[in-house]
Order: C-alpha cells, then sequence, then structure tokens
C-alpha cells in the first residue's frame, strides 16, 4: 500500500497532522516500510489519549520506542531515535512514493526535537525515564522492571559463593576429587577447563562462555561427576535450553561425553546419561504470565544448567532466576560472539562484559577448528575485513569445478565474491551446484538412501532405534546445509527453498512438497505429544502407509506420517537464525543481495560460518560481505551485576 493511502487511513487514529510531510506522514511511511505495526499505533493511542498528551509529536517518540523494541533493546537512548526514525522508514521503491528516502529523513530530523520534548509528558505510565552515566533513557515499564530484576537476582548469586556447605568455598575440592573429574579417554581438559569446573563446584553463579569446540559440554560432565560424588541426586538437576532443539542437543552431547569419561562409576554414570535437556518454558511449567514456578513457588533443583544462552531473552531470564531456591546454582553456557536473542535484551553479552566479572570463565581454545579457521573467525568478530581476506581463500563463482575437489579440501572458512550488480542467476547456479554435489537433486546419494523401499521394514521406522540405514541417511542429510540471512527475495529461504524444489519436480512448484522421498523437512512448533521440537530438522521417506518424516533422535529416531506433521517449511535452506545450536559439515552462507539491508552484521556472519564442523563458504558480493562485517549488533539493555541496578548504570551491549 502507497503511504500516501495509509496516511489517509491513520486518521481513524485520530493523529490530527494533514501534512504527509508530518508526523502522519513519517507514521505512514513506517507502517509501508513493516517497522511499525497498526496494532503498535492503536497502543500509542491508547498511551496518549490516557496521558492526554498535546503534541502529536509524541506518536512519533513512541513509535521509536517501539521500533527500538523491535530491534532488541530494552530501552531507548533519546540520541538514537532519529536515526531509528530514518532507517525504519527506509523504502526500496521510495522512487514510486511521494516523498524520497533522504527528504523523509530530513523530516524526521526536524521533528525529532519536538518528540523529544513532548516524550517529557509521557514520563511515569507505561513509559519510563532513568538515568545512567552517559545521560538519560526511557524504558517500558516491562522492560525495566525485567531489567532490574535480573540485574539483582544474578548479582545476588554472584557475590554469595556457598551454594552448600559441602562444596563451600572452605571446603574446596580435594586434588584427588579434581583428579577423578577431569579423566576423558582422548581428552585432556585445559586449563581454562578445569577453572571453570572448579568455578561451578564451589559457586552459584557461573558463567562458561566459549566458541564452537571449546568443550563447554566437556566441563558440564566434568562438574557433574564432582557434584554428584558430593551427593548431588538426579532429579536436583536440570538441563535447559531456549529452544527444544537445542535442549536435545545438549542432552545428546551430554551423553557423548558421558562415553569418553574414564574411571566413573556405573550408577554416575547411568543417572549422567538418564538426563534429558527441556525447554526454560517446560522447566517452569508453562507460558508467561502463568508459570508454575515463581517467586513463591520455586523450583525444586539444586542446579540448573542452561546452553545456548545467548538466545535468552531478559524476560524469559527474570522468569528463570525469580523461580530459583536460594541454594541452587545456575551455570550458563554460551557463546557470546553468536547472535542475540530474538526478543528484547542480549543477556549473556551484558553478563559477560561486566567490569571484574569474577564469575565468568572464557574458553579460548578450539578443539574443533584448525587455526586458519579459527583466524577467521577472529577476523570477523573484530570486523577486519582485510584480515579476513587474507585467511579465507577466494573461491571463482564462474567456474565451480572446485566443488569436485570441495570435501577433500582442508577444515576452513572461503569467500565466493559475486561481481556487484550480479544478477541472480549467477547465485543460483552455483546454489543448484552445490544442491546436486550433495545430493539434494533427483538422483543424489540423499535422495536414493531416502528411497531405498527396504526402509519400510527397517527398525528406524518399526521399533524407533537408530539403524545402520537410517544413520547413513541423517549423516548425508547433515554432509551440508545452505544457510540465509533473510527469509524473502532470491537469496533468502524461501526464494532458495523454492529453487531446489522446482528442480526436484522438474521446473513446478508442487501442491505438497513431500510426496517424494530426500526432501528435508524442518520443524517451526514444539510439539510434545509427537517429541517433536522447533529447529527439529528430519528428511522424508516412503514408510508402510505412505511418506513419513523421519528425525534423529540421539541413538533413537522419531517419525511421523507427512499428513500429521505439526507447523513445518522445507530445510533445503534455513536461516542463521533456526541453524543456532546445529552443526554440518559444510556450510554456505548466503548474503543478501543489498549491502544496506539491517540483518547484515558480524554477528549473522560470525553464526553461519561456525555451524560447519569441516569447511563454510561466504556467498554474496564484495559490498555485502564488507557491510556486514562493518556493523555490529549493539543492544542497549541495561543488565548490570556490578552492583548497579539498571535505573543508575547501563551497560551496552553491541547492536
Amino acid at each position: 500500500m502507497e503511504v500516501a493511502e495509509i496516511a489517509r487511513r491513520l486518521k481513524l487514529f485520530g493523529i490530527p497532522h494533514e501534512d504527509t510531510q508530518g508526523v502522519r506522514g513519517v507514521l505512514a511511511r513506517l507502517v509501508a516500510a513493516q517497522s511499525l505495526s497498526l496494532g503498535e499505533l492503536q497502543t500509542a493511542r491508547d498511551i496518549v489519549n490516557r496521558k492526554e498528551c498535546k503534541s502529536e509529536a509524541v506518536y512519533l517518540f513512541l513509535a521509536a520506542m517501539f521500533i527500538s523494541q523491535s530491534g532488541g533493546n530494552a530501552f531507548l537512548r533519546p540520541e538514537k531515535g532519529a536515526a531509528l526514525l530514518e532507517k525504519a522508514g527506509y523504502l526500496e521503491d521510495a522512487a514510486d512514493e511521494i516523498i524520497s528516502n533522504a527528504e523523509h529523513a530530513e523530516t524526521v530530523r526536524a521533528l525529532w526535537k519536538k518528540a523529544q520534548a513532548a516524550a517529557e509528558e509521557l514520563d511515569g505510565d507505561v513509559v519510563v525515564k532513568r538515568s545512567y552515566a552517559g545521560g538519560e533513557g526511557w524504558f517500558f515499564k516491562r522492560n525495566l522492571s525485567a531489567v532490574e530484576a535480573v540485574s539483582k537476582a544474578l548479582a545476588k548469586h554472584a557475590a554469595d559463593g556457598k551454594a552448600d556447605r559441602s562444596l563451600a568455598a572452605d571446603n574446596p575440592l580435594s586434588s584427588d576429587e579434581l583428579d577423578a573429574a577431569i579423566k576423558f579417554r582422548g581428552i585432556k581438559l585445559n586449563n581454562e577447563q578445569i577453572e571453570a569446573v572448579k568455578r561451578v563446584a564451589q559457586n552459584r553463579f557461573v558463567v562458561v562462555t566459549g566458541g564452537p569446540g571449546t568443550g563447554k559440554t566437556t566441563v558440564v560432565c566434568a562438574m557433574l561427576r564432582v557434584l554428584m560424588a558430593r551427593g548431588l541426586d538426579l532429579d536436583e538437576i536440570a538441563l535447559a535450553a531456549p529452544t527444544g532443539r537445542a535442549a536435545q542437543r545438549m542432552g545428546e552431547a551430554l551423553r557423548n561425553q558421558c562415553a569418553k569419561a574414564e574411571g566413573l562409576g556405573e550408577e554416575t554414570r547411568r543417572k549422567i546419561e538418564s538426563l534429558d535437556g527441556s525447554t526454560i518454558h517446560s522447566l517452569l511449567g508453562g507460558f508467561p504470565p502463568n508459570w508454575k514456578y515463581t517467586e513463591e513457588n520455586k523450583l525444586p533443583l539444586k542446579l540448573v544448567v542452561v546452553d545456548e544462552s545467548s538466545m535468552v531473552d531478559v524476560h524469559i531470564m527474570k522468569a528463570l532466576v525469580a523461580a530459583l531456591p536460594d541454594d541452587c546454582r545456575l551455570v550458563l553456557l554460551g557463546d557470546k560472539d553468536q547472535l542475540p536473542s530474538v526478543e528484547t535484551g542480549a543477556v549473556l553479552g551484558d553478563i559477560v562484559g561486566t567490569r571484574d566479572a569474577k564469575f565468568v570463565v572464557r574458553l579460548t581454545v578450539s578443539n574443533r577448528f584448525p587455526e586458519d579457521f579459527a583466524k577467521c573467525a577472529i577476523a570477523v568478530n573484530e570486523g577486519k575485513a582485510e584480515d579476513f581476506a587474507n585467511v579465507s581463500p577466494e573461491l571463482s563463482w564462474g567456474n565451480i569445478e572446485w566443488l569436485n575437489s570441495f570435501d577433500s579440501a582442508e577444515t576452513r572458512c572461503f569467500r565466493c565474491v559475486f561481481p556487484e550488480n550480479s544478477n541472480s542467476s549467477a547465485c543460483h547456479d552455483l546454489l543448484m551446484k552445490w544442491a546436486e554435489h550433495y545430493g539434494l537433486l533427483e538422483g543424489g546419494r540423499l535422495v536414493n538412501l531416502a528411497s531405498d523401499s527396504i526402509l519400510k521394514d527397517d527398525a528406524a521406522l518399526t521399533e524407533g532405534t537408530l539403524s545402520e540405514k537410517a544413520k547413513a541417511i541423517f549423516a548425508e542429510l547433515d554432509r551440508s546445509r545452505i544457510l540465509t540471512v533473510v527469509r524473502k527475495g532470491p537469496h533468502g529461504v524461501d526464494g532458495v527453498n523454492e529453487l531446489l524444489l522446482k528442480a526436484r519436480f522438474g521446473g513446478r512448484l508442487p501442491f505438497n512438497p513431500l510426496v517424494k522421498a530426500g526432501v528435508p523437512v524442518i520443524i517451526t512448533r514444539n510439539t510434545p505429544s509427537k517429541r517433536l521440537w522447533n529447529g527439529d530438522v528430519g528428511v522424508t521417506v516412503e514408510g508402510r502407509s505412505g511418506m513419513v518424516v523421519m528425525f534423529p533422535r540421539g541413538d533413537k529416531v522419531v517419525s511421523c506420517p507427512v499428513g500429521l506433521l505439526p507447523e513445518h517449511e522445507l530445510a533445503y535452506a534455513m536461516t542463521v537464525h533456526k541453524s543456532q545450536g546445529s552443526e554440518f559439515e559444510n556450510v554456505m552462507v548466503v548474503l543478501p543481495d543489498d549491502k544496506e539491508h539491517p540483518l547484515l552484521n558480524r554477528q549473522i556472519v560470525y553464526t553461519g560460518i561456525t555451524r560447519a564442523k569441516k569447511r563454510a563458504v561466504i556467498v554474496g558480493t564484495g559490498g555485502t560481505l564488507n557491510a556486514a562485517l562493518s556493523r555490529k549488533i549493539e543492544r542497549d539493555t541495561g543488565i548490570a551485576l556490578g552492583g548497579d541496578c539498571a535505573c543508575h548504570r547501563m551497560l551496552s551491549s553491541d547492536m
């Protein structure tokens, strides 16, 4: 819908300004750009009416508040408001509008001072102003409450090292206990990991942060051995993660590490192997605000371990810490350099960034990536495009013969850089060759394995056990994955999935794509009744009574008829966000063809390439790659554990 038409319809909201270059015009543009919803405008109108605000410019301030919150910020710094509204109102097809992008930016800058002045009328209702060392920030009350609650609870946990008497600081681990805990077949814990085990054993709150392959799960296994030897019982332990898939991977990874533990008694081994991960929602029992476990009804636990904690937003963290008993340990695991939570906050980043954070252990030695791959990840995190180019070999986009020897190439990260303003067909040719090479199309290895008629009577489908045939299919499925930054467009997940689906069906889009074997599928909603979780990736195979989707589950297999699948999508490609917590042999990260796209940033590139266990290829123009490396997600969230509550000092984590 055109901006002028949206502006006309906004009269229904009672916004009096008629000028298309005034408040109503800016709001209409924000709606047209899908940065602001009509529901948010309705909420803004209710706030304005309740406070009896006199200036219509207050709508712009509330719009900036909503847009800031949608970007993951817990509060709005007023000095950022104008730039936020300029960016949020950018239209790719602005040439068709009365007002250009440049004129929109000029209008916003002219109105922003009025908006800030009008905002003073809001203070104390749904919106509150708080001071901090760098100035003043505006919170929605709900976000301020969460920030202050998390800061206070975690600071209390961090300050009180007396978890339980048997493991208090004045009763430290003996050298024999520590030696027993860190014995693993083929694995020698480094000094950082040993320090993490000690910290967890003797403190109520510990954060263990590190990149892929730095041994976070090994630390968990070692600390469980210590705590169980000191009397911690199985029903006093919970493993949790923000998503169902991450929770399952946590349990699977822990069982794999447990199998390598030396000198582990059978009883302790049985207990550790029986631990399953759950979502934080399942752990707390329900959905907000109706949790089963709350500040008044605490969790009956002595240890809670949260994996992939970079994905935990401030409101879920508030609910979790409120439900922890005073003598319960909280261990947060995660990679501070990955993408932050989809919702409000960057809790892990703020905690790790706390000054003098003695409760944080950083694991820096990767056992997965060789030196050159590690240098790539560092260059991405530091935004050093030249360093990244020096350590990531460039592959030809015009001659894709390199794919034939790709699987024998060394483990590292590569670049495939397209010319500026190149059309999508060149990228699509590469995607097709990639899919063909990794057996995703007709006649490919994955399709052939999944089409095997013998599978109908295989134990994977009849008994739910991981048979050799199922193991081979899942291994082939995880040989590669295409990861995209965006959902829409030819370089987005929808466009790539459509491209490859057409290739499977002779150039047409089928009514039901799951009628063929070998089609990758990802679940998008937790469905406990079917033992399927958001993020589970499976593949279609032919069962006895028709097509089913088969999902790996450790040494088990979960299968579901295609007609009974919960909400799902194709998974030839998936977004980088969806891939968090997963690993694949080879990864292609496809950047959008718009270097101004707001989702281009260092964290999304880092998260994408570190999903690879062997090789990663970044695909995009030089402009989009450089744009991504030049931007860092900076969020204003305010979590502070140094004794300063959020209303006095706010730490800035990156947006």
